[in-house]
């Protein structure tokens, strides 16, 4: 058991930058246009930081938080199909099931200040703050530890900016990369005053319009994407690039903070590339006979509607040809959804009855509709459920685009093959990955096209399988250049900094290539068991409930749709 009240060595800051990647940030810092960033690569450890399969960042951010892969944490997706139901729910912090690693710096007695760091909403009771950001459902809602912090903010440096598409969202290159900047300083101002007037020993915050804005820009980055429009990449290319030079000296900034010798990770969640079609993964299966509809009359109005191309991603077309901007924002909200779910074909006119498999998830994770899993389960558990499996991942694998031949799917996973825990049985049944995601498969909750494969709409870039990690402070071999580094691995590697030994629990592994021989020889790592990690260090037990209220939910979803996360 760790005690308590021991003098941590030094303190750790953790800074995120969402969906960050080398093949951006290192030209431009070689270059000389991110000095924060280049003096940090010079004088650190750098390397590129594999992800979670699919590269979703609520899974991903969990694994960062306790080291750990789904299937021991739970957290597979922003969202899950609720157990015992047909009804989809949305992730929060009561539904993580290990421990962070930042309970254990606690449990040495040293404090911790978290700043819009994901999955960390509802806030929960902690040795130190948090302030939560993504997910949180408005302002009105309790996103502090202690509650009195928040007011507290809102006196010192403005109401925290939880949201980057608060206001009306431009479709204007030079406006939308303003008001992410405007959200990151707004960000960045709480994170300045609490490391200025809290104490703390661990510090992690985390930049979410870096992911935003690849999503949104990249095919004016990519002269190679479909989309590329020369003039546009001319007119706002400086602006991009200003944008990223600002996010470089805002990190300066909190670096600026920090005590000279603060351990520091830069890090993201994942990878970003080029973006050009969609797989829609339950359109699929049901042309596969895997997924049925119901046969009531609206539903087969819906359904000779759908066929005959009466889809929600058609009247979003038509809407982004008339510049109805603000129609379509009302459209995907409260009232509007509603309205689109009774209109046009959706998982309420599916035939659970008949259904065997069904997508839910960011990246079409493919879920298998079993006896006594399901409400209306029909697939028998063993040798009936292996046979579809086999099915569905021999058929996926076969799927070519019918535009260039390319394969669509790169590999099929079955869940026992890339998770291990005790969470297993909440992971999907199987799991879809594009190599380099040029398609993106999506499970949405609503069947939004009636092609299987098209271009995309709206967005350019999306999530890749490698992100960043550098690592930078007391023992780090500067110029180091790391290799085989996983999203896993943070947790471990800031303990050992920081002196502390690591929790069993833990798939990750310290990054002991990033240290100069002389630390390691000095600190040998050192493992051990805890009640602590049986526990979850007082989180809930991820039974799959859900402690939004209804509005709340369809809050959180509506965040979610904004960065194109689900339909």
């Amino acid at each position: 058991m760790m005690r308590r009240a021991m003098t941590l060595p030094r303190k750790a800051l953790i800074i995120g930058l969402d969906g960050a990647t080398w093949d951006l940030l290192m030209p431009w810092a070689q270059a000389g246009h991110l000095p924060t960033l280049a003096r940090l690569v010079r004088e650190g450890a750098h390397g590129p930081l594999m992800t979670t399969i699919p590269p979703v960042s609520a899974s991903a951010w969990v694994s960062f938080a306790t080291g750990a892969n789904p299937g021991v944490h739970g957290i597979f997706d922003f969202v899950f199909p609720k157990p015992g139901s047909t009804e989809i729910g949305v992730v929060n912090v009561t539904l993580r099931g290990a421990p962070p690693f930042w309970s254990f710096i606690e449990a040495a007695g040293g404090q911790v200040g978290l700043v819009s760091v994901p999955i960390t909403y509802p806030p929960q009771p902690i040795r130190g703050f948090t302030v939560c950001g993504f997910l949180v459902p408005n302002q009105a809602s309790p996103y502090t530890y202690p509650p009195e912090l928040k007011e507290e903010l809102r006196r010192a440096v403005g109401p925290f900016p939880l949201h980057e598409f608060e206001g009306n969202r431009s479709r204007h290159v030079g406006r939308f990369l303003e008001d992410m900047l405007r959200f990151e300083r707004g960000r960045t101002a709480a994170v300045l005053y609490l490391m200025r007037h809290k104490p703390w020993d661990l510090f992690a915050c985390v930049f979410k319009t870096t992911d935003t804005v690849q999503h949104e820009v990249w095919h004016l980055l990519d002269p190679t994407h479909p989309r590329h429009d020369a003039a546009q990449a001319a007119e706002f290319g400086p602006a991009i690039l200003r944008y990223y030079q600002e996010i470089d000296a805002l990190v300066g900034r909190i670096l600026a903070e920090a005590p000279p010798e603060t351990f520091v990770v830069l890090m993201s969640d994942h990878g970003g590339g080029a973006f050009h079609k969609f797989f829609h993964v339950n359109n699929w299966l049901a042309a596969q006979g895997l997924l049925h509809f119901k046969r009531t009359p609206w539903s087969l109005v819906k359904r000779a509607l759908f066929r005959a191309g009466v889809t929600p991603v058609n009247a979003l077309r038509l809407v982004n040809l008339l510049r109805l901007g603000r129609l379509r924002k009302n459209v995907k909200r409260g009232r509007g959804r509603g309205l689109l779910r009774r209109l046009f074909l959706s998982f309420d006119d599916v035939d659970w009855a008949r259904t065997r498999a069904f997508a839910v998830g960011n990246f079409g994770q493919i879920y298998i509709n079993v006896k006594g899993e399901r409400p209306q389960g029909i697939v028998a558990p063993g040798e009936e459920y292996e046979r579809l499996r086999d099915r569905i991942i021999a058929a996926a694998l076969a799927l070519r685009d019918p535009q260039t031949g390319e394969a669509v799917i790169r590999a099929a996973y079955k869940r026992e093959e890339i998770y291990q825990g005790p969470r297993l049985r909440q992971a999907p049944d199987i799991i879809l990955h594009t190599d380099r995601a040029k398609y993106v498969s999506f499970g949405h909750a609503d069947f939004g096209s009636n092609r299987l494969i098209e271009p995309s709409i709206g967005q350019t870039g999306h999530h890749q399988m490698e992100g960043i990690v550098l690592l930078h402070g007391p023992g780090i071999a500067p110029g180091t250049v790391l290799q085989g580094a996983n999203i896993m691995d943070i947790a471990p590697t800031v303990l050992y900094a920081l002196d502390l030994p690591i929790p069993a629990i833990m798939d990750g592994r310290p990054l002991t290539a990033a240290f100069t021989p002389a630390y390691l020889a000095a600190h040998p790592v050192q493992r051990f068991s805890s009640p602590l990690m049986e526990k979850g260090a007082g989180e809930g037990a991820a039974d799959g409930r859900e402690d939004y209220t209804a509005e709340e939910h369809d809050q959180v979803m509506d965040r979610l749709r904004d960065l194109g996360y689900v339909a």
